[in-house]
């Protein structure tokens, strides 16, 4: 009786994956170019781990960046599909500005290092730095409370 092979898993087209920029410029392997012009000896690892698993160990560097990545355009296209609400007392209006905060909080996230909260006296704005937190958590809320009905 003949062992049965385990199927090989579908190749990651990493190739792909290093040279992909999101839309704020950044590329899944950012961190590593601190070697310019340098071969990084880490991304053959993680090419192997991008075949063996779809993932790889950087990812876990910066979780929330990779999640929020993977999350909000997905948001945003479930806003435009979406034909339902949860109910409990929220209206389709309701439903979508939730939305709409959700996806501002994973919009938030991925450009927050590039926002510059400087007054132009040089001193820090304090009160538009708490606002956005303060926005972001809101949305963040939204999405851990309202998760399980992000479905149509």
């Amino acid at each position: 009786m003949s062992k049965k092979k385990k199927p090989k898993p579908k190749p990651c087209d990493w190739e792909f994956y290093l040279d992909h920029h999101d839309k704020y410029g950044r590329k899944p392997w950012y961190f590593l170019d601190r070697k310019k012009g340098k071969k990084d000896k880490r991304i053959k690892t993680y090419k192997k781990q991008l075949r063996r698993w779809g993932f790889c160990d950087c990812e876990t560097w910066n979780l929330y960046d990779v999640i929020a990545a993977f999350a909000l355009p997905r948001l945003k296209r479930f806003k435009e599909l979406n034909i339902a609400y949860p109910g409990n007392g929220i209206s389709w209006r309701d439903w979508n500005k939730m939305l709409k905060k959700m996806i501002w909080s994973f919009e938030y996230v991925l450009r927050s290092d590039k926002i510059d909260y400087t007054k132009k006296d040089g001193s820090r704005n304090e009160k538009k730095a708490a606002k956005d937190w303060r926005k972001f958590q809101e949305g963040m809320h939204l999405f851990a409370e309202h998760f399980m009905h992000l479905w149509w």
